[in-house]
């Protein structure tokens, strides 16, 4: 049978879109083989599939770690720059999101003496790094995300930087901040902006935190108003070499669908409280207690 112009352009069309799900498919099995966290094994994973699978409300943990490839070559530990814990409820369609102040003081389980919550991740990745926040915060933990600091910045490149109005004024690493003024962030310019915490003017880890947030925000935005097939590409890509999970490409698939429209009413909420010079010479953030039980109890609240 002789086959009409019409009919070649339907068989080269299919072939063409039998090797582009092809694809995205050997794309998709390579990235979850690449971020998946299979040394995982906490009993919570199995009850976090269930909960997921039902459209229950989760906590989720996020770091930001700054590692990077340079550090990786030297086999230097990962210390976490950004802890952030999520409650989302897909029922009530809300999102608490508190920053942890990476200065906090703790006991991290099985180290002895004082430590920062930062240094946790050090000690022992990202189990080590969960079970300290679960016995200085009293909160469950049902799965975790890492992203270090290449894959930040290569995020915000892939969407073509970031706009927001910055929260202080300060210099960090040759690069210049003015309080209320609009600013275009890319690449390492990025990272200074939600690096520096020391600097006069940065407003120490309080300050830092907040403009961790702007990004994520922006970044959000950015994300959902310009996302298409090419730049899906490059976040796999970035994704493979920057991130870790314990959560498979099926949950997270599960969890943009059912619980995305929680991501609408996100309440970012920090912790209140000083910084001290302890006994050991060593600063810390000690934060207030009542004001922590409250912000806690709320954010618990949100997983009922």
């Amino acid at each position: 049978m002789k086959l009409t112009r019409k009919g070649k352009f339907f068989i080269i069309a299919g072939i063409i879109l039998i090797i582009i799900v092809g694809y995205a498919a050997f794309k998709i099995i390579h990235l979850n083989a690449a971020i998946h966290d299979s040394n995982d094994n906490r009993v919570e994973t199995k009850a976090t599939k269930e909960k997921i699978k039902n459209s229950k409300p989760l906590s989720i943990a996020i770091f930001g770690v700054d590692s990077d490839a340079n550090r990786a070559k030297e086999n230097m530990g990962q210390r976490t720059d950004t802890i952030l814990i999520a409650s989302i409820n897909p029922k009530t369609k809300k999102t608490k999101l508190i920053s942890v102040p990476r200065d906090m003081d703790v006991q991290v389980p099985g180290v002895k003496g004082k430590q920062k919550i930062a240094h946790a991740y050090a000690f022992g990745g990202p189990q080590k790094a969960i079970s300290t926040l679960k016995q200085q915060l009293n909160v469950p933990i049902d799965g975790y995300i890492t992203v270090d600091m290449d894959g930040f910045e290569k995020m915000i490149n892939i969407f073509d930087g970031v706009t927001v109005k910055s929260n202080a004024t300060f210099s960090y690493n040759g690069s210049s901040f003015k309080k209320g003024k609009s600013v275009t962030l890319k690449g390492e310019k990025a990272l200074n902006y939600v690096r520096s915490r020391e600097q006069v003017g940065a407003g120490g880890d309080e300050g830092r935190t907040a403009r961790q947030r702007q990004i994520i925000d922006a970044l959000a935005k950015s994300a959902s108003d310009s996302f298409n097939i090419f730049k899906l590409n490059k976040v796999l890509k970035v994704s493979e070499q920057n991130v870790k999970t314990d959560l498979s490409l099926n949950d997270l698939k599960t969890i943009y669908t059912d619980y995305k429209y929680s991501a609408r009413s996100i309440e970012k909420i920090s912790i209140n409280g000083q910084n001290l010079i302890e006994s050991d010479g060593i600063w810390y953030f000690e934060p207030d207690k009542t004001d922590l039980t409250n912000k806690i109890k709320a954010y618990k609240n949100n997983l009922k």
